[in-house]
């Protein structure tokens, strides 16, 4: 492989994970607007063709729990 055709390989990896950073943070923005807007989780994962369990770990790291809501209080 060339040194340009190395580079360029370089190049279209960073690109590729830049635009899978991007689409995971607007996904766990949809999640979020979904859930907030009284979406069950259940849907929410059928829609997304995740696993309740994703879709919880998501929400959780806003701090939204099955018990806490969406505004994090009970």
């Amino acid at each position: 492989m060339s040194e340009d055709a190395l580079e360029a390989a370089q190049r279209a990896y960073q690109s590729a994970q830049d635009a899978l950073h991007t689409a995971r943070r607007e996904l766990s923005e949809a999640v979020l607007d979904a859930y907030a807007n009284g979406e069950p989780v259940g849907r929410i994962a059928e829609r997304t063709g995740q696993s309740t369990a994703s879709v919880w770990n998501t929400l959780a790291v806003h701090g939204i729990t099955p018990r806490s809501g969406v505004n994090g209080s009970a």
